[in-house]
Formats: structure tokens, sequence, C-alpha cells
């Protein structure tokens, strides 16, 4: 055993994976810790039905951050066998029984190492986070060329070639889109040049939780290049009309965007006045493997 006035530093993590280090005697129990990191979160003591909240405190592996162990928890610092910098993580094991808190955990390391993988070989996307593990609040910095505003004319658009956006994934992520926030200004008619507002697809009744962060980031840099846009839906009325008119269609082309994006039903019209009814359609074969 060891010496009871021994003192260990002990890494706690929430579940938004912000990571906390307390020093404490070696005969602190796992259930002082969890009661006092409760309080400090402001966690519900009882569950959505009335009964009192048990905690889960769980071991995590310093290889792999998926995998942990359970602990019970009237065990000591040191019975539990804990080292120095041992991270725990801990949490309800009911929040009002909404959540799932591994799952959501599991996808924001799954988004963190996807985000990584993307800025590893597109040089045009970067990002910083609030902390190194399972990060939930981006800032992402895109280096392609696009438009801020409009001449003092009204009639060409303005070059900028950085672009920052704010990405928070709340406490109901996955399950529910990303909070996304435009910081520098941008001429786009999904995004609001006012309040930074963006109005896309897969971040509103398009959402699904498995898409993950580095797709909605890849179709922001998309929209920054115009090559994702929508003129019927806007939050930026003058963007749109700018659209709208062929004659600026060329500013879009120059930075690489794609100005005509027609709706499927527009280009099945379009093809049926190219056709008359007798094309043949593509045939799709399941792939063998």
């Amino acid at each position: 055993m060891s010496d009871q006035n021994e003192q260990r530093t002990i890494i706690v993590e929430n579940t938004s994976g912000e990571r906390f280090d307390c020093v404490l005697p070696v005969n602190t129990t796992l259930e002082t810790i969890a009661a006092d990191f409760f309080e400090k979160n402001e966690w519900p003591t009882t569950d959505n039905r009335g009964k009192g909240q048990r905690a889960v405190v769980e071991l995590v592996d310093p290889q792999n951050p998926d995998r942990t162990k359970r602990l019970k928890n009237d065990l000591t610092i040191d019975e539990a066998g804990l080292y120095d910098n041992a991270v725990l993580r801990i949490f309800p094991e009911s929040i009002a029984g909404v959540r799932d808190d591994r799952k959501r955990l599991s996808a924001l390391i799954a988004d963190h190492k996807d985000m990584l993988e993307l800025a590893s070989w597109n040089k045009k996307i970067l990002f910083k986070t609030n902390t190194s593990h399972a990060p939930t609040l981006y800032m992402i910095t895109f280096k392609y060329d696009s438009y801020k505003c409009l001449s003092s004319d009204g009639k060409e658009p303005l070059l900028l070639n950085k672009h920052e956006v704010e990405i928070l994934l709340h406490e109901n992520y996955p399950q529910e889109a990303p909070y996304v926030k435009w910081i520098t200004p941008i001429f786009h008619p999904n995004i609001s040049a006012e309040t930074g507002d963006v109005c896309l697809g897969v971040l509103k009744k398009r959402y699904l939780p498995g898409l993950g962060l580095a797709r909605i980031v890849v179709m922001l840099s998309e929209m920054i290049q115009f090559r994702n846009f929508d003129k019927t839906d806007s939050l930026n009325t003058n963007a749109a009309e700018w659209i709208n008119d062929p004659e600026n269609w060329k500013y879009i082309e120059d930075i690489g965007g794609y100005p005509y994006q027609g709706s499927i039903n527009e280009i099945f019209n379009e093809m049926e006045k190219i056709w008359g009814g007798n094309r043949s359609k593509i045939v799709f074969k399941p792939n063998k493997r």
C-alpha cells in the first residue's frame, strides 16, 4: 500500500471530452471525485424518473481513448491502482434519459481524426480546436478565393481568399446538426451577411447523424467556391439576385464555381426536350467484388 500522505495527479474527463487535472491524496475515493465533478458540471442528481442519479467512473486506456474499464466507485485512488496522470471518464448513468454519452464521445473522437486526415491532404483547410482530445469547438480556416461583398457600384464582387467559420458540436450532437457560424465577410446566397448563419440542407432537414464533421466542412468549402448554393432558399437576397443574372456567371467561373445548378426535375425536363422520349436510360448493375 502507498503512503496515505502521497498525492497523485488525476485527469478527469467530462461528457464533452474536456479534461481537468486534480491533485489528490491516494486515499480519496472515486465516489468523492465523482460527486465533486457532478457539482462542478451542474449535472442533475436525480434521473428523469426522480430516482437518485448514479455516476459512471471509467479508466481510459492511454493508448486507445475508446477503450475503457468501469471502476467501483467505493475504491480509493490507491486501491484502484491509478497512476499519475491516469484519465478518469466520469458521467451520469442517465442524463434525462435522452443522450448516449459514449456514442457522442466516440463521434467526437472520430470527427477529430477525420478532420486531421482532411487537413493533411487538403492544405487549403486548416483548423484549431478547444482541446486536443474529442474537441467540441472548431475554428476552421479556408484558403479559397471567393467574394466578400459587391463593389460600391453594386456590380463587381470583391475577392477574399481567407475565410473563417466556427463550428460548435453542442451537447445534442451528433443526433442534431452542429451549430455553424460564418465569422469573416462573405457574399453568398445561403450565408447571412449580418449574422453569419448558414442555410445548408445537411444542417437543416437533410441532416443525418452519421454524416460526420469532415463531410460538412467539405460542403462548406464547396459553398465558398460557389460549387454549392441554392438560389431559391436564400439568407442573402442580394447575392441570390446577383447569381440569377447570367452576366455575373463569369465571376463564379473565375473562382472555379458552377453558376448553373439545376434541380433534378429541371435536368429531366431538359433531357426530354433534347431526346423527345427516345433516350436509353443508364443501367446500374450491382457491383460484385
